[in-house]
């Protein structure tokens, strides 16, 4: 008669190690046992994923947009300006020697723009009604604000080289002013000493931007007519004074490279530089909550993965129990099982990994390039935010950083829903599970 075997023997059985390579066969073959259950498994993981990626493409492109708008339509990428004037901005508060400064900056050879600008608080005024107004000094050569408004005007036309009386304005000013392309302008502006001064101005043309602060409140003219505000409050017009500098990358992934490289060259007790985060603080605060939405939905995304790899690897487990018992009483490592288990895992989470891009990148490659018509859900004015505006077609837009993000993000979470399941089959005692 064959000796029964010592249960002692069973609990604490000759410990053996399988090597990792032998741990990933067998967890491979495990996984496709059940060949339905992990194949849906894979397909929830994958939508999932597909959505998550849809959804941060599309929240980053929709950012983007507003970012890329609101620097052309504001002060550029980089900003130089008198110091304090961000903080309390007034008409005796600029840059004295524009002429000297704009010297400096172009003998950098930066890849882009530089703009001069002359930014003023000022009152309007026909004979039908007054307003205060933000007349704004451009170069008309190159200006990018120019370039955006230009093909919004409704009625009239650009103001051409040389002509130091023209001024364009918003559709909603006009509106006030009871004003239309030919009509006269007073501009009036303070002095520092409490004096006014003031220009006649006549209206080329009348633009529409669908940002309200525009349309309601800019005045836009030549520097040459703003600069003689700037001379009743004391400049030299031969030094050409301005209130800014408005510096425009062609690579924006060099923002801060070159606002490191201009604050050595410029800045002083008296002239500061800022990046477009600083001048536009409402904008990234509106982004950053934006995007921690977008997070709240990853989060009930990462869940429903949790619970799909948590089902799929711990119901692998249950259903394994004997056979456990049986290797362990064989002599397999508590290690080992555990390895074993995880190993399963970390197949699961690469494949979710692989398959999830193939669904995730497949949907955002398509929108990238077709986009997302957002016209109808926008309608008149919302598409207009924190002094910007939103494009109504939005492509999706990911970035090496976003993708790096989402695919740790999503193999660390499936990684680690396995290992409760490994915990547990390592904790399984031979006589228990033959038992079973």
């Amino acid at each position: 008669m064959a000796a029964q075997p010592d249960h002692a023997q069973l609990d604490h059985p000759q410990k053996s190690h399988l090597p990792f390579w032998m741990l990933l066969m067998l967890a491979w073959r495990n996984l496709w046992r059940h060949r339905k259950r992990t194949i849906i498994t894979l397909s929830s993981i994958a939508i999932g994923f597909g959505l998550a990626v849809l959804s941060i493409g599309i929240g980053d492109g929709s950012h983007n947009s507003l970012i890329r708008n609101a620097i052309k339509l504001g002060e550029g990428h980089l900003t130089v300006q008198p110091r304090g004037y961000i903080e309390a901005p007034a008409n005796h508060k600029y840059l004295a020697n524009g002429l000297l400064l704009s010297e400096k900056l172009e003998a950098l050879n930066l890849p882009g723009s530089i703009e001069p600008r002359i930014s003023l608080q000022v009152l309007s005024s026909t004979p039908s009604n007054s307003v205060g107004a933000a007349l704004e000094g451009l170069s008309h050569q190159n200006d990018p604000r120019v370039d955006m408004l230009k093909p919004q005007l409704v009625t009239g036309h650009w103001i051409e080289a040389g002509d130091l009386r023209g001024i364009v304005i918003g559709e909603g000013m006009a509106r006030k002013l009871k004003a239309k392309v030919g009509s006269k302008i007073v501009v009036m502006a303070g002095k520092k000493g409490g004096d006014s001064q003031a220009q006649l101005g006549r209206v080329r043309g009348i633009f529409k931007s669908q940002v309200t602060e525009m349309d309601d409140y800019l005045i836009l003219s030549d520097t040459q007519f703003a600069q003689h505000f700037l001379e009743g409050e004391g400049a030299d017009t031969t030094k050409q004074p301005v209130t800014r500098f408005a510096i425009f990358l062609d690579h924006p992934d060099t923002l801060y490279h070159w606002k490191n490289v201009i604050k050595t060259m410029v800045e002083n007790k008296d002239v500061i530089a800022m990046d477009w985060q600083e001048m536009m603080p409402q904008l990234v605060q509106f982004i950053a909550i934006d995007d921690a939405g977008n997070y709240v939905f990853l989060i009930l995304i990462l869940i429903m993965v949790v619970f799909g790899v948590l089902n799929t690897v711990l119901m692998s487990v249950l259903e394994r129990t004997r056979e456990f018992g049986l290797l362990r009483a064989l002599g397999l490592s508590r290690r080992s099982l555990l390895m074993l288990v995880f190993c399963e895992s970390l197949i699961l989470s690469l494949l979710a990994i692989v398959v999830g891009w193939i669904v995730g990148g497949g949907i955002h490659l398509w929108f990238s390039q077709h986009g997302i018509d957002f016209t109808a859900i926008m309608g008149e004015g919302g598409n207009v935010m924190m002094g910007s505006f939103m494009d109504p077609i939005i492509y999706t837009e990911l970035s090496w950083d976003r993708v790096t993000q989402l695919t740790s993000i999503i193999f660390i979470v499936t990684l680690a829903s396995g290992i409760y399941p490994a915990i547990k089959a390592a904790r399984v005692t031979p006589v228990e599970a033959l038992r079973t």
